[in-house]
C-alpha cells in the first residue's frame, strides 16, 4: 500500500510539473523590461505642475520642493542627493480606516464560509458508505491544490486585476508596469516553479497527510489554519493586484510567511512530515517577501517622492470595495 501511494504521489507531482510547464506563457505577467541606472532629472517650475501624477528621476538638492497635488494644494516635497524622503503627512493626512475594517470584514467572512464548506464536506462524506476513512489520499491532493488556485472564490473582496478595472471603471487606476525591479530578480520560469510546484504542490501534499491523520475530517484546527494563511493571501491579491497599495502590501507578505510557519507547526502537530513540507514552502514566501520589499525601496511614491506608506491611508488614488459595491 505504501509503494502504491509512493507511485500515485510521484505521477501526480510529475503531472502538476507538466501542467505548470506547458502553460508558463499564460501563467507569467506579461510587463516592460525592467528600467535599469538611474532616470534623467528635470527641474519643471512649480506652476508647471497642475497635479503630482508620475515623479520621475531625482532631484540633487536638500532644500523643499512645491509641487501641487492633484486637489490643487500645495505639497512639500524634500530630496537630498536623490534618495527616497519619508512619506510627506500633507498628502496622507490619516489612516484609512474604513479600508482596515473592510479588510478585516473580508477575513472573517471568509474564513466562516471556509469553515462551514468544510463543515458541509465532513457531514456529506461521512454519510457515503464506502469511505469510513475519508477521501483517498490523491483525491485530496487533487482537491487542495485546486483550493490552492480558488480560495478567492469565497473572499467578498475582489482580488484580480479584471475585476479591479470593473471596480475603477471612469476613474484613474495606476499600474506596476513602469515600477523598478531589483537587480537580483529571477528570471520569470522561477515563479512557474516557485509557485505552482513547490508552493501549491507542498501545500496540497502536507494538507491531505493532515486530512488522511484526522480520520479523513476537513474542519480541523490544523487545516484551517492553511485556510488562514491562504485568506491572508487572498487578501495581499486585493491589496496588490486591485488596489495597487505597494507598501501595504509589503507588510501583508510578512503575515503570509507568519500565518504559514503558524501552519507548519499545527500541522507537526498531526504528523510531522506535514509540518516538514510545509515549512520548506517558507523559502519561497521568503524570497517573494524580499522581492517586494526591495520594489517598494527603490520606487518611489508618484505623490510624496517619499516610500508609500506601509499602512492603508487616505486619499483619491486607492479605494477598497467589497465585490458588490
Amino acid at each position: 500500500m505504501v509503494i502504491n501511494n509512493s507511485k500515485m504521489l510521484a505521477h501526480l507531482l510529475a503531472t502538476i510539473l507538466v501542467f505548470s510547464l506547458c502553460h508558463a506563457n499564460q501563467s507569467l505577467p506579461t510587463e516592460k523590461k525592467p528600467i535599469v541606472g538611474p532616470l534623467p532629472s528635470f527641474r519643471p517650475s512649480p506652476s508647471a505642475l497642475p497635479y503630482t501624477d508620475v515623479l520621475v528621476g531625482s532631484i540633487p538638492t536638500s532644500k523643499a520642493r512645491l509641487l501641487r497635488g492633484r486637489s490643487g494644494s500645495i505639497v512639500a516635497s524634500v530630496h537630498s542627493g536623490g534618495g527616497a524622503g519619508p512619506p510627506s503627512s500633507a498628502v496622507y493626512d490619516s489612516i484609512d480606516w474604513a479600508a482596515l475594517a473592510k479588510y478585516t470584514a473580508g477575513i472573517a467572512a471568509q474564513m466562516s464560509f471556509l469553515f462551514g464548506f468544510f463543515t458541509g464536506l465532513d457531514a456529506t462524506v461521512a454519510r457515503l458508505p464506502a469511505s469510513p476513512g475519508g477521501a483517498p489520499f490523491a483525491a485530496n491532493v487533487v482537491f487542495l491544490y485546486a483550493f490552492n488556485l480558488k480560495s478567492s472564490l469565497f473572499s467578498v473582496l475582489p482580488g484580480s486585476d479584471r475585476e479591479g478595472r470593473k471596480l475603477t471603471k471612469g476613474g484613474t487606476r495606476r499600474v506596476d508596469g513602469m515600477r523598478q525591479r531589483p537587480s537580483w530578480t529571477p528570471p520569470g520560469i522561477a515563479f512557474v516553479f516557485g509557485w505552482p510546484l513547490l508552493t501549491f504542490g507542498l501545500r496540497a501534499v502536507a494538507g491531505a497527510m493532515v486530512v488522511r491523520e484526522s480520520g479523513g475530517r476537513y474542519a480541523s484546527s490544523a487545516l484551517m489554519s492553511l485556510m488562514l494563511h491562504l485568506t491572508i493571501g487572498d487578501l495581499w491579491n486585493t491589496v496588490n493586484n486591485v488596489e495597487r497599495r505597494l507598501g501595504v502590501s509589503v507588510l501583508l507578505l510578512y503575515g503570509l510567511w507568519l500565518t504559514k510557519a503558524f501552519a507548519a507547526v499545527q500541522f507537526y502537530a498531526v504528523t510531522p512530515r506535514a509540518g516538514v513540507l510545509l515549512a520548506v514552502t517558507l523559502t519561497w514566501i521568503t524570497a517573494a517577501a524580499a522581492l517586494q520589499t526591495g520594489t517598494w525601496w527603490i520606487n518611489p511614491d508618484a505623490d510624496t517622492g517619499g516610500r508609500e506608506p506601509l499602512l492603508p491611508m487616505v486619499h483619491p488614488k486607492w479605494t477598497t470595495k467589497f465585490r458588490w459595491e
